[in-house]
């Protein structure tokens, strides 16, 4: 049993090797941080929703329009399946969750706010903690409303708001509850909630979105009773979609190309998974999302982080337990037990563990702002008491095998002066190493690849320049249709250094996050139909965006008139997919009888990130858009367009936000999370590399020293110092190759999957792995510059007498 003794000799110990002292504690603080902050990350990760009573009877229903382009799941769903739920015969609670804009006005000012129309059976689902008030009264109530903390500070800068009027689209409400936060790791995310019978929507507007089959305002969530199986009630709801007005859209052809699929398929998606449930990912309020499979291959990495910082410190340990056989031989010739040894070393350890885990703590609390605006998602928490107990354990077990070492000190050696290194001790420091330097190159490639496509990605041809274009998004409810919308474009129009303005339903990298894309089934000319992607845009687009018509002509705003159009305008992936040969052979054709005729051929705009294919598009003319783009006259600086520009949106659309974009920010945006994910693998790359670095010195020091008496008998046999050199780095870079032989396919393997999801990449062909291997060689080779040196300028008199 360890005393206060061996604490006490164990710090004189340590305070008389500051150099030792630091390197060890300096080495395991840094892995304790990183670990730290990774599974802080997982931990944030599997903690979503967990705060929900009975979060596995809890559902989210989705459902994918699988006739169109691409379908992908959707949990915005339309409201008419909570009514089918209802009525199922199932015992089960259901509840709308629709976010909606309001106006705010207090004290003649104005601001946007988002509120969240619930039934009443919310507060039974889902049970938010009320602070103050009645939650049922507040969703019941005609003016009943319920607010945050953090929101009741916004609104009214003070937490005991209950019984506050407040003013929304005109109509007064009363904060009737007030509820805490929901927590960071949720995906059911509000500030301002309101019952579904709240005077905010006219009746006549409630009852048609409560009772809409083909719209998508907001999600349903449903809560099974004891006993319900998910999958009959998903069969109750699939067979009333069946039923349902989607069957009467889908054409005879197209839907025996769905074979066995459903025009459109229903699921109940648990709230316990949502969190990891990818599908739905980038799609209307899907919200942050997160690949299990990563998540865990962060956590993986961290605690791989500490097993290393672990391993380097037994390797210093056991070096320097090497160094001290004869203060161990003299120990056990006074009457030291083996039992009174392993005391000792590992009160050492256990110092120098608990030191690193403190500074370790302090680390990963000064980096987890940083690392939280790398990973995108707000961590607030890194004191979880079982990392932190992990971090403690790992640092005492590793004092375990210095102290066994000790133990198996040879005193016959020691006291004759002749050190050894105790049997297999120098091999498994040989391994760890390997390891240490297998690990840093396949992140380090792999980083390299994320970084290298992303740059490709967001630096590739849309098929237009984008640096003089700048996009506004209208206000909500507002486009083409509506006379401010209309005035407020001619005025921007009109503007100095407004070139031109055209007005679309979206704009080339912009996500939406609708899941879902217009399209139109149309004849080709051997019978068959296609699919084709529609985009809405105004007649002057083409011209805007500096797109030029391949054949035929682009719109014209002096021919068509844009409501009820028949001209379309079709890119080049369309006229392939039509069984044209060339461009020239559209222009003038007419699709589907005498609907739509095809005026021009124009190339093709990228319009999603390289993730997707190039799809057929056709263009229609449509005033119901709210995307304005702004085309700037040569040499203009954007700012300053912006700026004059505010007080017309002030004018036309008071107390909305104006948030002007330049159009390529928005490509860039469709990467944020490769941008993201490069860093964070370089980063934990760049950890390990430097893990490895302080490995390999250590080794090559002992390596060094314990040959010392083999390299000055070479040089007395006439080896030159170059081949002394050779002799001290042979070794590691044997143990580089090898690494690489471990590292370096799976590295590979890793790399082609992520590039298989993008229709294009640059030829990156094996760089990255060739980069990392020679990563790995430098810092090997800077790792051993040092002793290297040492060896060659050895004195053989000093090694002998040693």
């Amino acid at each position: 049993m360890m005393s206060a003794r061996d604490f006490r000799i164990g710090w004189r110990l340590l305070a008389q090797q500051p150099a030792y002292s630091a390197a060890a504690l300096g080495g395991l603080a840094t892995g304790f941080a990183l670990c730290l902050l990774l599974l802080c990350m997982v931990r944030y990760s599997f903690s979503f929703d967990a705060a929900v009573p009975q979060a596995e009877r809890v559902y989210v229903l989705k459902h994918r329009l699988n006739f169109i382009p691409q379908p992908q799941w959707l949990e915005y769903t339309p409201f008419a399946l909570r009514e089918v739920a209802l009525r199922s015969g199932f015992p089960l609670q259901a509840s709308v969750f629709w976010p909606r804009k309001a106006t705010f006005e207090q004290a003649g000012r104005q601001q946007e706010l988002e509120i969240t129309a619930v039934d009443p059976a919310f507060a039974a689902i889902f049970q938010p903690r009320v602070l103050a008030g009645d939650l049922s009264t507040a969703l019941s109530r005609p003016d009943g409303l319920a607010v945050t903390e953090s929101m009741a500070r916004r609104l009214f800068g003070r937490d005991d708001v209950l019984g506050r009027d407040i003013v929304l689209d005109r109509q007064r409400l009363r904060v009737r509850a007030v509820l805490a936060d929901p927590p960071l790791a949720s995906t059911v995310s509000y500030a301002v909630l309101a019952g579904t019978g709240s005077v905010l929507w006219p009746a006549r507007q409630r009852d048609a979105a409560l009772a809409n089959w083909m719209g998508i305002a907001g999600k349903i969530y449903v809560k099974t009773g004891a006993g319900v199986s998910a999958e009959a009630l998903r069969g109750v709801l699939q067979a009333a979609t069946d039923r349902g007005p989607w069957n009467s859209l889908v054409p005879p052809q197209q839907r025996a190309t769905l074979g066995e699929r459903k025009p459109v398929e229903i699921a109940l998606g648990p709230l316990r998974d949502a969190y990891f449930d990818t599908t739905v990912a980038n799609t209307i309020g899907g919200g942050p999302r997160a690949d299990r499979r990563l998540v865990l291959g962060l956590g993986a990495i961290g605690l791989l982080i500490l097993l290393l910082a672990v391993f380097n410190y037994i390797s210093l340990a056991a070096v320097r337990t090497l160094q001290r056989q004869r203060e161990i031989a003299v120990r056990r010739v006074l009457g030291a037990s083996s039992g009174q040894l392993l005391a000792q070393f590992m009160a050492e350890s256990l110092l120098l563990s608990l030191g690193a885990t403190a500074l370790g703590v302090l680390l990963a609390w000064l980096m987890l702002p940083l690392f939280a605006t790398l990973v995108a998602r707000p961590l607030d928490d890194i004191f979880a008491p079982w990392p932190l107990l992990l971090c403690v354990l790992a640092g005492a077990a590793a004092g375990a095998y210095p102290g066994w070492l000790a133990c198996r000190v040879d005193m016959r050696q020691a006291l004759a002066q002749r050190r050894g290194d105790t049997r297999g001790s120098a091999g498994l420091r040989r391994v760890l190493t390997v390891l240490q330097l297998a690990l840093a190159m396949g992140l380090g490639s792999v980083a390299l690849a994320v970084a290298w496509q992303t740059h490709f990605a967001s630096e590739a041809a849309r098929g237009f320049d984008a640096a003089p274009l700048l996009v506004l998004e209208l206000p909500q409810e507002q486009d083409m249709r509506q006379p401010a919308s209309a005035a407020f474009r001619d005025a921007v129009a009109r503007l100095p250094g407004v070139a031109a303005v055209a007005h679309s339903r979206d704009v080339p990298g912009r996500d939406g996050g609708g899941g879902t894309r217009s399209s139109d089934i149309v004849q080709r000319g051997d019978g068959g139909s296609i699919s084709l992607e529609i985009r809405e845009v105004s007649a002057t687009f083409f011209d805007v965006y500096g797109v030029s018509a391949l054949a035929g002509r682009a719109f014209d705003p002096a021919i068509e008139r844009e409501p009820g159009a028949s001209a379309i305008v079709i890119n080049m992936a369309a006229v392939r997919a039509l069984g044209m040969a060339t461009a020239q052979q559209a222009p003038g054709r007419w699709l589907n009888g005498k609907a739509l005729q095809i005026v021009g051929v124009v190339p093709d705009i990228r319009w999603q990130s390289l993730r997707e294919p190039l799809l057929p598009v056709m263009y229609r003319l449509d005033a119901a858009n709210a995307m304005l783009t702004l085309r700037l006259a040569a040499g203009t600086d954007g700012t300053a367009v912006a700026q004059a520009i505010a007080p017309l949106w002030q004018r036309y659309f008071p107390g909305q936000v104006y948030a002007p974009k330049p159009l390529a920010a928005y490509a860039a945006s469709a990467y944020a999370d490769d941008r993201r994910m490069a860093s964070l693998l370089a980063w934990a790359s760049a950890a390990i590399f430097v893990l490895a670095a302080f490995g390999v010195y250590v080794l090559v020091a002992h390596n060094v020293q314990r040959r010392a008496r083999e390299i000055v008998l070479r040089k007395l046999h006439g080896a030159g110092r170059r081949a002394i050199g050779a002799l001290v780095v042979r070794e590691f870079l044997w143990l580089v190759a090898i690494a690489g032989v471990i590292a370096l396919p799976p590295a590979a393997l890793a790399i082609a999957r992520y590039l298989a999801a993008f229709s294009a990449h640059p030829p990156i062909g094996v760089w990255p792995l060739v980069l990392a291997l020679l990563a790995a060689s430098l810092v090997v080779a800077l790792a051993t510059a040092r002793h290297a040196w040492l060896a060659m300028r050895m004195a053989p008199a000093q090694a002998l007498r040693d």
